[in-house]
């Protein structure tokens, strides 16, 4: 059985490039409202003298506000770079860990097929046996009937049909191997 590999996930999105642009426009607001107020305050005032501190004023609280999101964006950022940094290490670990199912699926497959080749060398060398104890119980058979030939009819007259069977015996043994 083979396990599909997955395909390589899409393209990592950086979340932390978008905080950065939006970090960097933060940044560039705020420069374009600051430079035109300390220029206004080293000129020694702006025009129109009654509404300049209340514009100044009001210039002031929108830097606030800027400052305060552009602190909270490069929080966010960093917040971002290390979320990015631990899902790094983790796809890393994923890959190992992939490679080390490739391997042992491999590994398995080669296990297999020595144990299917033992199988079969088990089997034949079974059906050898079986062979074997066949021909050994059938000599054991002949060479009992040539006993009892010789013990009924012959008495101390050797057979020369023994030493035949036990020739052939030996023959098929070493034919065998």
């Amino acid at each position: 059985m083979e396990i599909s590999r997955p395909h390589p996930p899409p393209p990592a999105r950086h979340p932390w490039k978008a905080v950065a642009a939006a970090t960097l426009g933060v940044a560039a607001v705020v420069v374009a409202v600051t430079v035109p107020t300390v220029l206004c305050r080293s000129a020694g005032g702006c025009a129109g003298a009654g509404g300049a501190s209340e514009g100044l004023a009001r210039l002031e609280e929108e830097l606030d506000v800027t400052n305060r999101s552009l602190a909270e964006a490069r929080e966010q950022r960093d917040g971002c770079r290390k979320e990015l940094g631990v899902l790094e290490g983790k796809a890393s670990e994923l890959k190992q860990a992939l490679a080390e199912v490739i391997r042992l699926e491999e590994e398995n497959k080669e296990l297999r097929t020595e144990v299917s080749r033992q199988q079969e060398q088990l089997e034949q060398e079974q059906s050898r046996r079986e062979e074997l104890q066949q021909q050994n119980q059938a000599l054991q058979e002949q060479l009992q009937d040539t006993r009892s030939q010789q013990t009924s009819g012959n008495g101390d007259k050797p057979s020369g049909l023994l030493p035949f069977t036990f020739f052939l015996l030996l023959l098929g043994l070493l034919l065998r191997q």
